[in-house]
């Protein structure tokens, strides 16, 4: 078993929402790891730890919840994933801001922004963003559709540095760059998309 758990993973084994256990996080109740992408990393002890707590503090068994409770716990649940996909939009738009700050200071440092000149070094498709969780999540549509069109991922990869995704222009993240023009900004499209945007590329 691997000695830490994802988000996913620690909410299913709590059975949890994902939001509960972000919440659980942040306030200090788990403890995490978080990775340079922001992703956390949840010890696989934190996870027998609750679970302990939980069998302790475990109430009597009590009578089925009526169905206004059930009702109440359901509309706790959207809240939770509505906040989740807030934080995540907040996340989105921050990344975008810095990614302007960036082009704004190049702009009043007299440099020109441009790509070509980086794009020799660089794969022909890039998932242009610092990390955030929309930026992974284009990554890994991104990959998918490679490998459904029997391309492997070499040719896929990451920038995260805020200045080098400012020479590719005033962009919202995160971007898919494919041969050093922006294809995609601001938005994250689904494998099938993707599929379709990429396929006459490799055919």
């Amino acid at each position: 078993m691997a000695s830490h758990l994802t988000v996913t993973e620690v909410a299913e084994a709590l059975q949890l929402s994902t939001a509960t256990v972000k919440r659980y996080i942040y306030d200090g109740r788990i403890t995490s790891v978080k990775l340079p992408g922001g992703q956390h990393r949840i010890p696989v002890g934190e996870v027998e730890r609750l679970l302990h707590a939980a069998d302790e503090d475990a109430p009597e068994p009590q009578p089925e919840r009526p169905a206004e409770g059930e009702d109440l716990a359901a509309r706790v649940e959207v809240l939770e994933r509505w906040a989740s996909e807030q934080e995540a939009e907040i996340e989105r738009l921050s990344a975008s801001l810095q990614v302007l700050a960036a082009y704004a200071r190049q702009i009043h440092a007299g440099d020109t922004p441009g790509a070509a000149e980086h794009e020799p070094m660089l794969p022909r498709i890039l998932v242009l963003g610092p990390g955030c969780r929309r930026c992974q999540a284009l990554y890994d549509n991104a990959t998918r559709a490679l490998r459904a069109l029997g391309q492997t991922a070499d040719c896929l990869g990451k920038v995260t540095d805020l200045a080098a995704i400012a020479q590719y222009g005033p962009v919202l993240t995160p971007a898919l760059v494919i041969d050093g023009e922006v294809i995609v900004s601001g938005r994250v499209p689904s494998e099938a998309s993707l599929r379709d945007t990429l396929a006459p590329r490799f055919g």
